[in-house]
């Protein structure tokens, strides 16, 4: 909670706020920290009652009971134990892994219930092996359902390897950078063209196979390799591009969703939801990314003037040195630099100052010594 708290107003503790990462994290820690505090409270409150007849559970908010003779069966995530019942309008039960004797009450669960996951994966399987659209003999959809998941383990291996790559040891930028802009591309090509049978998130228990790592980890490489080698100057040319990239990425979700999705549950939203934020994500990491990477024109060189020093200490430690107006900066501002450079500059040094317009006219910098 602690940890949540301080990411969340992290982007506000510098003298200058850096408004990209305000908008990016203090909502994703904001709501991490609200949930966290909901855990915290269950877990003081809640408890599970096994009746004769019934099993209760008492929440937060409100308490649930279900007759044990109107179960239909059970789920098991890595999470929580849920129970279901023979009445769609009594809604389940949820007890989590956490609690004593769950080891106990799992046996108890399996002895006496139905396990709904491996009915549901057998049923699930058997619509794959049934639908045409996979294949015209229930061998060639048993076979493309095999050729779809040695596809999607491939792909998501090598997003993987990519995207470490690209994080830890960027040695050959322009590549890494083209390679993780194009995987989460790729990505989309393939689950567009598997007619559903691949999906963007699933279950785990699920039989179709997923795209998850392949979207995910190379848009969150991009994301931290922009925010890390770059400083903007001006953000005025960016909003376009990225926003016609996030509404593309959008579109060819959306027109799957609608026909592969059953938006009466809130995890398919919660799923679309994800995929959008990683969808912006990618596109501002790209922009940025490939706005410098490419950039064929020399940079203007300057030699500015340091103004005065400081470290920033939380979390990580950040860099800082105030340098004088230069260039197209007409103003004075502090910007971040390496542990290297900034031990090797006293206040009343000269700072070289790398400056350029950009491959889609977004202006960056960057101090070199």
């Amino acid at each position: 909670m602690i940890l949540f708290l301080y990411l969340g107003i992290m982007p506000y503790l510098e003298e200058k706020v850096n408004v990209t990462l305000a908008i990016i994290l203090t909502p994703f820690a904001l709501g991490l920290e609200f949930l966290l505090i909901l855990g915290l409270i269950d877990t003081k409150k809640n408890k599970l009652i096994i009746e004769k007849e019934r099993i209760i559970s008492v929440g937060v908010f409100k308490t649930k009971s279900l007759l044990i003779k109107n179960i239909k069966g059970f789920k098991v995530d890595k999470n929580y134990l849920f129970y279901f019942s023979k009445n769609e309008n009594e809604k389940k039960i949820k007890v989590s892994r956490y609690v004593g004797g769950f080891g106990e009450l799992l046996s108890w669960s399996q002895q006496f219930f139905d396990d709904l996951d491996v009915e549901e994966f057998k049923n699930d399987e058997q619509k794959i092996l049934e639908n045409r659209a996979y294949g015209m003999t229930p061998k060639e959809r048993a076979d493309n359902l095999l050729k779809a998941k040695k596809t999607t383990k491939i792909i998501n291996v090598i997003s993987w390897m990519v995207a470490l790559s690209t994080w830890f040891f960027p040695k050959y930028y322009q590549i890494q950078i083209i390679l993780c802009g194009m995987l989460p591309i790729i990505g989309l090509i393939i689950f567009k063209s598997s007619k559903g049978l691949i999906r963007l998130d699933e279950k785990p228990n699920s039989p179709y196979p997923n795209i998850h790592s392949t979207l995910i980890i190379p848009s969150l490489t991009l994301l931290i390799r922009a925010l890390t080698d770059f400083q903007i100057l001006d953000y005025s040319g960016l909003w376009v591009p990225v926003s016609t990239l996030v509404l593309v990425i959008g579109y060819i979700i959306m027109n799957d969703a609608y026909v592969h999705y059953n938006f009466k549950k809130g995890s398919t939203y919660l799923t679309l939801l994800g995929v959008f934020m990683l969808g912006s994500s990618y596109a501002y990491g790209l922009i940025i990314t490939t706005n410098g990477a490419f950039e064929e024109a020399d940079p203007l060189v300057y030699d500015v003037g340091i103004l005065s020093k400081r470290i920033s200490k939380g979390k990580t430690t950040s860099y800082y040195l105030e340098l004088e107006k230069w260039g197209p900066q007409n103003e004075i501002d502090e910007v971040s630099v390496s542990k290297n450079i900034y031990n090797s500059k006293e206040v009343g040094d000269k700072a070289v100052v790398y400056f350029n317009t950009g491959l889609y006219k977004i202006p960056y910098f960057f101090v070199i010594q």
